[in-house]
């Protein structure tokens, strides 16, 4: 305001450095107090032009000549310009740096709400296949428990040949195996599900453990007359989870075995792929229409009947499907060319270093 009185007053650039200051004022001043500062810079302003409009004698012109004048304007132009740069400047550096942050703020809030959608779609879809299943499985559990409770009464109930005696306990007893097959398969199915399945990856044998791992099924074919063929190459190691390897081979010999008619064949086939190792499991039976191949190893292919009416709820390739990917292993269907099916599934073999090739 000094400068103002000393400095020609209006006449001089007192007004440039007013406006200066007001802009540094709302550069550098604090939101909550810029009412103030704005209106004392006004009040100022206003209040120093009326003085001198009052009382000009007050306001001496002190330029001595032209040039003296020029020099100052330039002067205070020159400060003036280089401050408002650097306000600009501030202003701008700020502004990018809030927008970088609300940006990446608002793409991590975006990510997050993806991924939460995501999570609940998931979520309800997991909800609604296990209520699904849960359904089906009660009614189909509802179905061979009702089975054996009308055998059991016939038996205690009515006189028979012991002929008529052996057929019942025939199919009690295979009533009660397809039973506790699906029961099984809904358990380890449901555990994988709920508590997260742990898998054990190592070296497996492939010849060795069917072999070995398909005595139950072989005497399963042997009572239907069937005849399960093992192709197996000697020696060969996949990169797998010996228990969950089992389960998935034991499920797809049985249900070829289930949709094979008497008299009929089922082959257990290895062959060595670039790197990797496919089993199929091939069968003669009814085959799998167009229709159902696109739900097999979902919820939507659900309960079945085997060529002697063998009762389960669907789950088995399923449960195939789930385990054979925690392996990081591959699962497909093929149809035969004349009838029946093939189901293949695929493992990397194993590389003798504790990975896989």
């Amino acid at each position: 305001m000094l400068n103002y009185f000393f400095n020609s007053g209006i006449y001089g650039p007192n007004m440039v450095l007013f406006c200066l200051i007001l802009l540094i004022t709302i550069v550098v001043v604090p939101k909550k107090e810029l009412v103030v500062w704005i209106s004392l810079n006004m009040v100022t302003v206003f209040g120093v032009m009326a003085f001198e409009y009052f009382n000009p004698e007050m306001i001496p012109n002190v330029y001595g000549s032209d040039l003296a004048k020029t020099i100052d304007f330039g002067v205070t132009y020159a400060v003036a310009a280089l401050l408002i740069c650097l306000s600009i400047t501030f202003i701008r550096n700020n502004y990018d740096r809030e927008r970088i942050v609300v940006f990446q703020k608002t793409v991590e809030i975006e990510a997050q709400s993806a991924q939460i959608m995501a999570q609940n779609k998931a979520l309800e879809k997991l909800n609604s296949e296990k209520a699904k299943l849960f359904s089906i499985v009660a009614h189909d559990i509802r179905s061979p428990l009702s089975s054996i409770l009308g055998y059991l009464e016939v038996l205690v109930d009515t006189d028979m040949t012991d002929e008529e005696k052996k057929q019942i306990k025939h199919r009690l007893l295979q009533v009660t195996k397809d039973t506790s097959e699906m029961l099984n398969n809904v358990l380890a199915w449901s555990k994988s599900q709920l508590d997260g399945a742990r898998v054990d990856i190592s070296a497996v044998d492939v010849a060795h453990e069917l072999a070995k791992g398909l005595s139950l099924e072989k005497n399963i074919a042997y009572r239907k007359n069937i005849t399960l063929k093992l192709k197996l190459i000697e020696n060969v190691l996949i990169f797998a989870d010996l228990n969950m390897f089992q389960i998935v081979m034991r499920n797809l010999v049985n249900n070829a075995i289930k949709f094979t008619p008497e008299g009929g064949a089922v082959t257990v086939e290895m062959e060595l792929k670039q790197n990797g190792c496919a089993i199929k499991v091939k069968d003669n039976g009814i085959g799998i229409s167009e229709a159902e191949q696109d739900g097999l190893f979902n919820l939507t292919a659900l309960s079945t009947f085997g060529t002697n009416n063998e009762k389960g709820v669907g789950l088995g390739l399923l449960l195939c499907k789930d385990f054979t990917e925690l392996q990081n292993g591959k699962i497909w269907y093929e149809a035969n060319a004349d009838k029946g099916s093939t189901f293949v599934v695929y493992f990397s073999l194993y590389d003798g270093k504790g990975s896989a090739i």
